[in-house]
């Protein structure tokens, strides 16, 4: 019995400490579970209050900020504005968000909606979401527009403009053109950098390129334009080209130097000549080297040298078509050697242009002498131009212009057949006159000619034999001694 007994009471023992746990559990149970919604509760209101992490609003990781906190952030805003100077070469400057009072916008309510819309679990795991938000900040558009002004790129002062790639000047030392690389400058596009600097601001950009938005000016024409290439080639094709002219042992070349002077281009990129240069070029080369209507030195049959002034001999440049055939050859980029085209030309270049074949004609002792290859072929007597009439005989060098067998010379009164008719100075040239007995001495003062050279026919004969057109017939004044004349005879 007394077994039993203390069995009961250790079962009644037992039950009592079974009530006693389950209500520590019950106790325990709904300390947890209060807890539990007091932590639900904090969260959930600080979920409505502050945005989960990675949160971001128009590109600004808001992680964990309020909207007094995002206020605030918006208020110590900066914003780095890219610029090039005038070297090219970029720098920065920093436009502080609190010149023109930043802050929270009228569309702050689109804020808070993110917020009261973010739920909890999505705060406690940290599941942010990227918003974007029209309107949400404000700021004094006047400051602002104050401050945008203040960066150096809209100083104009600090501002160059762009230059396009163009064709330099004929380098000497190179021998051709060269293309100049275009460069921009940095001139700033206003309106473009405003709009973009504002649209930067407005969605809170913490970094904007002026540079990479394209607002500066740049070159219309960069060198590798196909117009400007095409105009290099075709520029360093005319310089590339070599004309030689030769004047006996004298020369003159024109070269890519002398031929870069007669260019230009126009503002259409278009090669313009300068033919007024190319005028005076060959202006410069007829002064130098015609010889016609010029006083020479003459080595007379008689020993002495003489000056023989007049005549309308010697080497002639027709300018005006030189002009136009240099300049073909030029644009057709033709080098090689050039005769300039003349009206007339001599026998050589030089002070001796008459050559070593030529009429020598002594009007003073009235004596004709004929040269051919140096050599004296023969001398003879003849009458000149009566003087005592004012029919005398031009002094000068000529040449024969034409030669013709059995004319008819006609004059004021007069009509006269020759057999030999070798003109060469307009109307006066040598012939035969068969009608005269005698020749020389002073025959021409009473009884001369009407400017003709008259000949005793059978030297006509053998002169015509020798006479060309373009012959130097030299016509002087001198007075000789008997045994000069007798040696000029000889000679």
């Amino acid at each position: 019995m007394r077994k039993i007994k203390m069995l009961r009471m250790r079962g009644k023992i037992l039950v009592m400490k079974s009530k006693k746990m389950w209500k520590w559990i019950g106790c325990a149970f709904v300390v947890l579970c209060a807890g539990l919604f007091a932590a639900f509760i904090f969260i959930r209101i600080q979920a409505g209050e502050k945005f989960a992490k990675g949160t971001i609003l128009n590109g600004i990781d808001v992680s964990g900020m309020t909207l007094e906190e995002l206020d605030k952030r918006i208020g110590q805003y900066s914003i780095e504005v890219v610029q090039k100077n005038q070297m090219g070469e970029s720098f920065s400057e920093t436009i502080f968000g609190s010149s023109f009072n930043i802050g929270i916008g009228k569309n702050e309510d689109a804020a808070k909606k993110i917020l009261k819309e973010q739920g909890v679990f999505q705060y406690l795991l940290g599941k942010g979401e990227k918003h974007t938000v029209e309107n949400w900040v404000e700021y004094d558009e006047e400051k602002l527009e104050e401050a945008i002004r203040q960066l150096s790129c809209f100083d104009s002062s600090q501002a160059t403009e762009p230059v396009d790639a163009h064709i330099s000047d004929y380098n000497k030392a190179e021998g051709c053109y060269q293309i100049i690389a275009e460069s921009d400058g940095n001139m700033l596009k206003e309106a473009e950098a405003f709009e973009a600097l504002t649209l930067a601001i407005h969605q809170m950009e913490p970094k904007v390129s002026l540079i990479e938005k394209e607002c500066y000016e740049t070159a219309a024409v960069t060198g590798s334009d196909k117009e400007l290439t095409k105009l290099l080639e075709e520029l360093n094709a005319y310089v590339g080209t070599k004309i030689t002219y030769r004047f006996g042992k004298a020369k003159e070349v024109v070269d890519g130097e002398r031929i870069s002077k007669w260019i230009k281009v126009n503002k259409k990129n278009r090669v313009v000549w300068k033919e007024k240069k190319i005028s005076e070029f060959v202006s410069s080369l007829r002064r130098k080297y015609d010889t016609i209507f010029r006083s020479r030195t003459f080595k007379t049959s008689y020993g002495e040298t003489i000056t023989v002034e007049g005549g309308d001999y010697g080497w002639w440049m027709n300018c005006k078509e030189e002009e136009k055939q240099l300049l073909k050859q030029i644009k057709m980029k033709k080098s090689g050697k050039r005769s300039p085209v003349y009206y007339q030309t001599a026998k050589s270049y030089g002070a001796k242009d008459y050559g070593n074949s030529y009429i020598e004609i002594n009007l003073t002792m009235q004596r004709v002498i004929l040269y051919i290859n140096g050599k004296k072929i023969l001398e003879t007597d003849c009458v000149t131009g009566n003087s005592a009439r004012g029919f005398d005989t031009p002094a000068g060098t000529y040449s024969i212009t034409y030669t013709e067998r059995d004319a008819t010379l006609n004059g004021e009164n007069y009509t006269t057949p020759v057999k030999y008719w070798m003109p060469f100075n307009h109307n006066i040239g040598l012939h035969d006159a068969s009608w005269r007995s005698r020749f020389g001495g002073e025959e021409y003062k009473r009884n001369g000619s009407h400017g003709c050279v008259n000949l005793p026919p059978e030297m006509a004969e053998k002169i015509f034999q020798y006479a060309k057109k373009g012959m130097p017939v030299i016509c002087y004044h001198l007075e000789v001694k008997e045994d000069k004349t007798k040696k000029a005879t000889s000679h």
